[in-house]
């Protein structure tokens, strides 16, 4: 079983991605837990909101492999990575359990989206700069780089960046 996760800074191109993946390899895929947390719960987070979001994300990435125990490919938008920067970024703090998770990251291979699609309005959303987009896709690459995690960078139209992680995957899968 290969674990792929797609991340980079909102409105990147992340849940599209893996949308156009999962048709493409007949594949189910874990949505971002955030995404269902903040719509049940609104738009107005606190710290406290972001850990339960980073431990429910966790937990339903653990259940989604039992769940799965056939696939040869999982497929994650996101995971632990995005908690990580979310909360360096929102509160200036690091968590000792996401730094753990880093340490012990088991993960096959990681998609970075680029910040070259357009950002599109979303109620939860809160970067519409590019600069602070761009700033936020460099963290995760730093990030992904200074602990040797499998990643590449997806940029280009949607039918670019599905050809390239394709056939990262092909090869990944073969």
């Amino acid at each position: 079983m290969k674990k792929v996760v797609v991340i980079g800074p909102e409105s990147s191109g992340k849940s599209t991605l893996c949308e156009d993946l999962s048709a493409h390899f007949k594949s189910s895929y874990l949505p971002e837990y955030a995404r269902i947390y903040l719509e049940i719960n609104g738009p107005k987070y606190s710290y406290e909101d972001v850990i339960k979001m980073a431990m429910g994300q966790v937990y339903s990435e653990e259940h989604f492999a039992l769940q799965n125990p056939e696939s040869s490919l999982l497929l994650l938008d996101t995971n632990y990575l995005v908690y990580k920067v979310w909360i360096k970024e929102k509160y200036g703090k690091y968590e000792s359990f996401l730094e753990r998770l880093l340490k012990e990251d088991n993960y096959d291979y990681y998609f970075l989206c680029g910040v070259d699609v357009p950002w599109e309005y979303d109620e939860l959303r809160e970067h519409p700069n590019y600069e602070d987009r761009s700033r936020l896709f460099n963290e995760y690459k730093v990030i992904l780089t200074q602990n040797k995690l499998p990643f590449g960078i997806l940029q280009g139209n949607r039918e670019e960046r599905l050809e390239k992680a394709k056939s990262i995957i092909n090869n990944l899968t073969s």
